[in-house]
């Protein structure tokens, strides 16, 4: 059996709330050993952290970490130099922490999302300032970061490249083209790959896998969204990785079992958790 590390979900939606337990126990039978649970918002992020606590000592249940973070759509709406600004970094910082400690083992997803036609350019320039403000306290705590980018290609790069120096995370959901992957890669940043890489038309993500060294591919579900095939429009959950990982296989020319080795380890890498 594969050992599966899917590296960004949401287990604390509502969608899960009538199985969740069940639903745990079930993907650790099917090989699913680590999970990293991913804040997107305040809220979600207290609420992925106590989910992840609350399962760190359960019997057969895959092993739970957790991120604080801000998907650059939910974005708090003061400025950053602002007092309530400073004082929520401030409240992102603890919340990375139990009794004094760092156990958060990433800032994320924190980003920039430049899709739908009803942002402004006020918009943009609030979610670059934030982007960064993040980015600040992920080198502060000295956490990998994981990233949403969408539509927002050549800003992301550019902030990354200017304020991550030296420091690495994941592009989660990756999906730009196979050369700004590379550079990523060069960057040192791991390209997170999920259930879009087994759609038909999923040809520019398989076009990155190709492109790029398995030793800088993570796996992820972004449950309960983009399920892969076969089970493309349906509740997505960790098992269903074992087919992002068959086609990451056979994309590279690889054996299966080999592949989900590397993809785990990689996993342990961008985490820091070997």
């Amino acid at each position: 059996m594969i050992k599966i590390f899917d590296t960004h979900a949401h287990y604390s939606d509502n969608v899960y709330d009538n199985d969740r337990e069940t639903l745990f126990k079930k993907m650790y039978e099917d090989g699913v050993a680590s999970i990293t649970l991913i804040g997107a918002s305040l809220e979600e992020s207290k609420k992925e952290k106590e989910l992840a606590l609350k399962c760190a000592n359960a019997k057969g249940v895959p092993k739970f970490y957790y991120t604080i973070g801000d998907h650059p759509d939910e974005i708090p709406k003061f400025s950053p130099e602002s007092q309530e600004g400073t004082d929520y970094l401030e409240v992102l910082e603890n919340l990375c922490k139990t009794n004094g400690k760092v156990d958060a083992i990433a800032i994320g997803e924190i980003g920039l999302d430049y899709h739908g036609d009803f942002k402004t350019e006020e918009d943009y320039k609030n979610q670059k300032e934030w982007f960064k403000c993040e980015i600040s306290l992920a080198k502060n705590l000295n956490l990998p970061i994981v990233v949403h980018s969408r539509d927002a290609c050549e800003d992301t790069f550019s902030i990354v490249k200017e304020y991550m120096k030296g420091m690495n995370g994941i592009i989660h959901c990756f999906s730009y083209e196979k050369e700004i992957a590379i550079e990523y890669v060069k960057l040192g940043f791991y390209i997170g790959v999920g259930g879009v890489v087994t759609f038909k038309n999923g040809r520019k993500l398989k076009e990155v896998v190709e492109s790029i060294p398995i030793e800088k591919i993570v796996t992820e579900t972004d449950a309960p969204w983009l399920s892969p095939t076969p089970h493309r429009g349906e509740r997505n959950n960790s098992s269903y990785i074992k087919y992002v990982i068959e086609e990451i296989a056979n994309l590279k020319g690889m054996d299966a079992e080999k592949t989900a080795e590397i993809l785990y380890n990689n996993a342990l890498d961008v985490y820091g958790l070997h």
